[in-house]
């Protein structure tokens, strides 16, 4: 039987499509100077699109504990563990595994040695402090992502556990009360860090523990959206934010504006540890507002718009130009063939060079790679299925 977690929510495909325009006008803004040499004034503001980043976290907690919540909580078995972990494989390593051997062959890409080349093969290069921003820079965030993916079905095999001893399903307050703790713990592990001076934890800003709240935030989203009638209260605040999307948008940018006015540095400088950390809560914040009303099937006009066919699509091959936009910005390749040079200003040029060059490559990468082997790899589980029937 179908459930509605198979239901395919374009408005987060909009969204995701949405967050990675962010990325690179930021990406964009900062590599051209445009960004410090504005600091004063829109530069502020451009800097804080990387907010783009958190949205993603958001997304990918909603929707890959959504099925897991959706089982915790009305009784049903698991996602299979092995397929749940090759359907993730697929999803994210065929299409960044073309980035990275193209890149690295176009010498696009800062390759410390082969050990540190590997670390990018296999994304764990976030973990020591020489390879950390080699390979593909923003490919930090899949480290995260894939530490996720690793996490979630031992989180749920927690519940499942009590399951068992309580003969019945997951009851909803104690799965909020799990998501809290790993909110909060996000802050903790941020104020032990900060506080310890050891070389192992040097990247540790950017391990998952430290975006574990933003996570837990898409995760508890998943939990609102499959609580049962019976959870009254969820129901009104999941009802309350379908019929007030507009409200939940106007707020999220009234956080987000916020972020931009508590003096958070600029560029590459580093803000003081309790700014950091309140952008950082501000980031969650206005992300999860965002996000929300196009979790809870809304029937506003809003979440229709941002549904549109072109919006998605860009959204269904945003992960390559996410992957693939960097190496048109900077480095040996940009500098040997692109029609600009760092710091010289010309932000409307490199994007209009940038993005279309972006969308062309991850297309390609996309209908030739990624969707093929994800098709693959859903077929494979779906004639097993079929085969035990």
């Amino acid at each position: 039987m179908e459930t509605q977690t198979s239901h395919r929510n374009r408005a987060l495909d909009s969204l995701r499509g949405f967050s990675t325009i962010l990325i690179v006008v930021y990406h964009t803004s900062f590599v051209s100077g445009y960004t410090v040499a504005h600091a004063d004034s829109v530069g502020a503001y451009i800097d804080r699109l990387n907010i783009g980043v958190a949205i993603f976290f958001v997304l990918s907690g909603f929707l890959i504990f959504r099925p897991f919540a959706h089982s915790l909580i009305h009784g049903s078995p698991l996602p299979k563990t092995r397929n749940y972990y090759l359907k993730r494989a697929a999803r994210i390593l065929p299409g960044y595994w073309l980035a990275l051997f193209v890149l690295a062959g176009l010498d696009a890409l800062t390759i410390v040695n082969t050990s540190g080349f590997i670390r990018n093969v296999f994304i764990v290069h976030s973990f020591t402090e020489h390879n950390v921003f080699t390979g593909i820079r923003q490919a930090w965030t899949l480290a995260v992502e894939m530490s996720f993916y690793v996490v979630v079905p031992a989180f749920a095999y927690v519940f499942v556990r009590q399951t068992k001893r309580r003969n019945g399903p997951v009851v909803v307050s104690t799965l909020l009360k799990a998501l809290s703790f790993l909110f909060l713990g996000a802050y903790a592990f941020r104020l032990f860090i900060h506080q310890t001076d050891f070389w192992f934890l040097d990247t540790a800003h950017i391990w998952l523990p430290s975006h574990m709240d933003t996570l837990a935030l898409g995760m508890g989203l998943a939990v609102l959206v499959e609580a049962p009638a019976s959870a009254k209260t969820l129901l009104k605040v999941k009802n309350f934010i379908a019929n007030h999307t507009g409200s939940f948008v106007v707020c999220s940018v009234f956080v987000w504006l916020i972020s931009a006015n508590i003096n958070m540095a600029i560029g590459l400088n580093k803000s003081e540890f309790h700014i950091e950390l309140l952008g950082h809560f501000l980031y969650g914040m206005a992300s999860v507002l965002l996000v929300a009303p196009f979790c809870v099937d809304s029937q506003a006009l809003l979440v229709k718009a941002v549904s549109f066919r072109l919006f998605t699509w860009l959204g269904t091959i945003s992960y390559g130009i996410y992957l693939w936009h960097m190496a048109f910005l900077g480095g040996n390749f940009a500098e040997k063939y692109m029609p600009y040079t760092e710091n010289d200003g010309q932000v409307l040029l490199r994007f209009l060079v940038v993005l279309p060059a972006s969308i062309a490559i991850a297309s390609l990468s996309y209908y030739v790679i990624e969707r093929p082997i994800m098709r693959a790899i859903n077929q494979r589980f779906t004639l097993k299925k079929e085969l035990r029937l």
